[in-house]
């Protein structure tokens, strides 16, 4: 055999081997396949924010049905359970102005946030997370709520990664 058909052969042999590696790679989640499943209960919210244990439940269960590699149940019904405390919300200046005036704000949320896998009746993971928000110091309490949402969206998506690919 000569050195270019030789070289060709080779070629072709670890591009097989290369696409045949590849057929068994997914891009799906890592979750065991015993868990199909999630409760998602509202967070008990130790801070005097109103009504931000019910808007991090509905960014949770949006974020969760948009995903759907769990399906989100009723505790009762579920595999697993994303389980939480809202531990924290702080608005401190984040940017100012030439005079130093402050220009915007940054809110930053704490939760402490378990998953658990409720067939095998053990903690998955547990783990304080924080994400922030800015807003602007002149946009009134719409621009702070902007902020609290752009916060809890950071907060949920970190969420979800940890649970379904974070194994």
């Amino acid at each position: 055999m000569s050195t270019a058909g030789g070289t060709a052969a080779a070629i072709a042999i670890l591009t097989l081997c290369l696409v045949a590696g590849c057929g068994f790679y997914t891009f799906g989640g890592a979750v065991p396949g015993h868990l199909n499943s999630v409760a998602i209960p509202i967070f008990e919210n130790q801070t005097s924010e109103f009504g931000i244990a019910e808007d991090l439940y509905d960014a949770l269960l949006d974020e969760f049905t948009t995903d759907n590699t769990l399906k989100v149940v009723d505790l009762r019904d579920a595999d697993s359970v994303i389980q939480g405390v809202i531990v924290r919300v702080d608005d401190v200046p984040s940017t100012f102005s030439a005079d130093e005036s402050v220009e915007e704000y940054k809110v930053t949320i704490t939760l402490r946030v378990s998953y658990r896998d409720l067939v095998k009746d053990k903690v998955v993971w547990e783990q304080t997370v924080s994400e922030f928000g800015i807003y602007p110091f002149s946009g009134g309490r719409s621009a702070r709520e902007q902020g609290v949402q752009e916060a809890l969206d950071k907060l949920t998506e970190d969420i979800l990664n940890k649970t379904v690919s974070g194994w």
